[in-house]
């Protein structure tokens, strides 16, 4: 059984009230505040397939998300109901990876901390300061959901850099109304397929309007005009 994608369990576990906190951090509103956990889930799960790439990187991000299951408040993403506050995970590992006693999933959070914000702050064209900390509240979020995601679907560490693609492709994407604003979202769009960092422009979706400043016209010169042909002159 499939089990619902990694983006819709985070918005389930989050609850009301902590995306909330999480529209706060942005400046925005709960819609902005989906699409950064649409971004953010597409992000990770983007950095988290790279680093699943490879033998040895599978078994690191099998150990982290071990770990984040094991680091998860009681209760969270239960069938009885939504975690109402993740605060224990946050302080537990910190979104500079600097979790006292380090740990592989520190390790993992650390490496991938900055392209994540980088690429939901390009993607949303909100600064990179607060998606830094909405992402503080995210992080922890996301990484239970897809460790919850992989055991529900017993994906072994040979088989998550697969998942995590899958799940990178899976995040509904919001387009902007025009004349919105940066922050403003409508109706959802189409996920791209293809592969690159999470910071770069692989992960599909909607990229920002470009400002395109007209060019210039120049005049077009008519050519000169060939000069006349001298009247011959009389005998004198």
């Amino acid at each position: 059984m499939r089990g619902k994608p990694v983006h819709k369990a985070v918005l389930d576990d989050l609850g009301p009230e902590q995306l909330h906190q999480v529209a706060d951090e942005l400046g925005t509103g709960s819609r902005g505040a989906k699409r950064v956990v649409g971004e953010t889930v597409a992000a990770l799960t983007g950095s988290l397939a790279q680093e699943a790439s490879t033998t040895h990187g599978a078994h690191e991000v099998e150990q982290a998300l071990d770990e984040a299951r094991g680091a998860a408040p009681a209760g969270a993403g239960a069938a009885a109901g939504p975690a109402k506050d993740t605060s224990a995970l946050v302080g537990a590992v910190p979104f500079t990876g600097g979790a006292p006693g380090g740990g592989m999933l520190a390790t993992i959070i650390g490496r991938t901390s900055m392209p994540v914000a980088r690429a939901v702050s390009q993607r949303t064209d909100i600064p990179m300061a607060q998606v830094s900390r909405a992402l503080k509240i995210l992080t922890p979020v996301v990484m239970t959901a897809v460790s919850r995601t992989a055991k529900n679907r017993k994906v072994q560490a040979e088989g998550l850099s697969e998942m995590l693609a899958q799940e990178r492709r899976a995040p509904p994407r919001l387009t902007a109304r025009p004349g919105a604003g940066p922050y403003a979202t409508s109706t959802p769009g189409t996920a791209g397929t293809g592969r690159g960092t999470a910071a770069g422009p692989a992960h599909g979706g909607v990229r920002r309007p470009l400002s395109v400043r007209p060019a210039a016209r120049t005049a077009r010169r008519s050519p000169p005009a060939p000069p006349s042909p001298r009247a011959p002159t009389a005998p004198g």
